[in-house]
């Protein structure tokens, strides 16, 4: 049994996410995130990590655009251990607060993983 959504529900939770944030990256970052998200859908992983790499490089507090890289290594390159390293820095940077959407999101998914791995 898979845990895996759809890439266009993720890309699209991942917008509704980065639309109710607070202040946050620029708008460059933005784009930069977009098109993370596209190549994400298209499972093109590779364009869609140097998208974000260029996004983050811009603001690496992007809490979207790190939960992204997140999903890319645990959904897109079942990558484990990168996607473990990935969500710690989610839930680090969100400053452990559970009520933080983005931390809650790589908490969960944290989760899952660590799930997984003991089944």
């Amino acid at each position: 049994m898979s845990l895996a959504l759809p890439w266009t529900s993720i890309t699209s939770k991942f917008k509704t996410l980065a639309r109710t944030a607070g202040p946050g990256p620029t708008e460059e970052g933005m784009l930069y995130y977009r098109r993370a998200c596209l190549a994400a859908a298209e499972e093109r992983f590779d364009v869609a990590l140097i998208f974000c790499s260029k996004a983050l490089e811009l603001d690496s507090r992007d809490l979207a655009t790190r939960l992204l890289v997140g999903r890319i290594y645990d959904r897109g390159l079942a990558d484990v251990s990168s996607a473990v390293a990935a969500y710690r820095k989610v839930i680090a940077l969100a400053s452990y607060d559970p009520r933080d959407a983005y931390c809650a999101a790589a908490q969960t998914a944290l989760d899952l993983l660590v799930q997984a791995q003991s089944d």
